[in-house]
């Protein structure tokens, strides 16, 4: 669940930087749900005004900004194992190393992952899913899904996030007081996530369709994560110059006209 509002939470951020209310092409996004999908997005915009949006505000009036980082860090590290074995399946050795490394020293120099000490050392960042590792073995998005509370997915998403759940070895390890360990650190990363997302939210309800801008923006950014930001072939890279045809005399098709 902490996993799911958290994703919700980033992907909302993604409709940022969508800047109209219609998709680039009819066939851009496959939605044969769309019915179904636009009232769970009324849900859960309903939810998040009535309860996460004001929970996350107050959060903000009470916290400063490096307290709010730690809680950021020490989520993010806890999900460093998910993101270790999707670089592995992806043929990744670097990354996986660069994260390893992160996972070691933020865990012990940096107090279980409350200071980034990785990143001020320029060991880099990755985020990998088990959705990003299937499309990087060539399955196809499937329809396009709106989840209750976790937000925008597709079919092949959805799958990817139970098998990150069972990455993640604190889900089911068993240690005196588990179960409010996971409950309390499900509540806490739903919280700071919407809490680092206000401004975005705000965005995104600013747009004509706010439904179709987040829609676009979650498909394209998920396929740039697929692709490592590399940019989408060109699928008109291999058609012929207009100047390789031979037109004929200019001036005779003129005094066609």
């Amino acid at each position: 669940m902490r996993l799911g509002l958290v994703l919700a939470g980033s992907l909302v951020a993604l409709s940022a930087c969508a800047t109209t209310g219609e998709d680039a092409s009819p066939s851009a996004v496959y939605d044969p749900l769309e019915g179904w999908n636009r009232g769970v997005f009324a849900f859960n915009e309903s939810v998040d005004k009535a309860i996460l949006e004001p929970t996350a505000k107050g959060y903000r009036a009470v916290t400063n900004e490096p307290v709010r980082d730690g809680v950021s860090n020490f989520l993010t590290n806890l999900n460093q194992p998910v993101v270790f074995a999707n670089t592995l399946l992806q043929g990744k050795p670097i990354a996986a190393v660069d994260t390893a490394a992160r996972v070691v020293l933020n865990s012990t120099v940096g107090v279980a992952g409350i200071f980034d000490l990785a990143t001020r050392i320029d060991i880099p960042e990755h985020r990998e899913d088990f959705g990003q590792t299937l499309g990087v073995w060539g399955v196809s998005d499937g329809p396009y899904l709106m989840l209750p509370l976790m937000g925008p997915s597709n079919l092949r998403d959805l799958g990817g996030r139970g098998v990150d759940a069972a990455f993640n070895p604190l889900n089911y390890a068993e240690f005196e007081g588990d179960t409010e360990f996971r409950i309390a650190t499900g509540v806490v990363g739903a919280i700071s996530a919407r809490e680092s997302l206000i401004e975005q939210f705000d965005v995104l309800r600013d747009q004509p369709e706010p439904y179709i801008a987040l829609r676009r923006t979650y498909t394209q950014q998920r396929a740039a994560a697929i692709r490592d930001g590399r940019e989408q072939e060109d699928p008109f890279k291999d058609l012929p110059e207009f100047d390789d045809y031979d037109f004929g005399d200019e001036e005779e098709f003129e005094s066609q006209e």
